[in-house]
């Protein structure tokens, strides 16, 4: 099994990202970081444990040695945040702040289901950052699935139209990295990769 390295080519302490599963063209423009240049986004989609954080965290890793903001959330954090931006009625502050990062990353969407009011806050945040910012989101649910865990079937479709319309599409596969590392210690007969 190959494995890619993604490296922020202007640093001289390149930082590796290793994911066998992302074809080698994939790793080198997603590394070049022109996608957050031209305020494109990113979508990892793929079962849990196969990269899809280490390769987000990475990626805000080398945005940020290259001279980008970057804000990095999982999902829970930022609804929660939205949340409390609705109760002092300070969302409208609280997304023209994260506007002013380069790269907004959203991690482990769908991890917990959403409520309308937490999918319209999502949506209100994808909505403000199109064509304005890049955002780079990750989720182990194939997006014709999202509806599992975004309720109002219009919103999501609203929500996956602006972040999928300047995106790439990132399918992890393969096993868990956790539970080959832990087959691995309970004596197994596979190392992990």
């Amino acid at each position: 099994m190959q494995r890619h390295a993604l490296r922020e080519r202007n640093h001289n302490c390149p930082i590796k990202i290793e994911e066998p599963s992302i074809p080698q063209a994939t790793v080198d423009y997603l590394a070049s970081l022109e996608w957050v240049r031209a305020q494109h986004n990113l979508a990892i989609i793929g079962p849990p444990g196969t990269g899809k954080s280490h390769v987000l965290i990475g990626l805000g890793h080398a945005a940020i040695d290259a001279g980008h903001k970057v804000r990095y959330f999982t999902a829970a954090d930022l609804i929660d945040t939205l949340y409390r931006g609705l109760a002092d009625n300070t969302v409208g502050k609280i997304i023209d702040t994260l506007l002013r990062a380069d790269l907004v990353i959203l991690d482990e969407i769908g991890f917990a289901p959403l409520d309308d009011t937490g999918t319209k806050l999502l949506f209100r945040l994808v909505a403000a950052c199109y064509e304005r910012r890049s955002l780079a989101v990750a989720s182990h649910w194939p997006f014709e699935q999202w509806g599992r865990f975004l309720p109002e079937h219009t919103t999501a479709a609203s929500i996956l139209d602006r972040l999928l319309h300047h995106a790439t599409v990132v399918i992890t596969d393969g096993q868990s990295y956790r539970m080959r590392h832990a087959h691995h210690k309970q004596g197994g007969d596979r190392p992990p990769n």
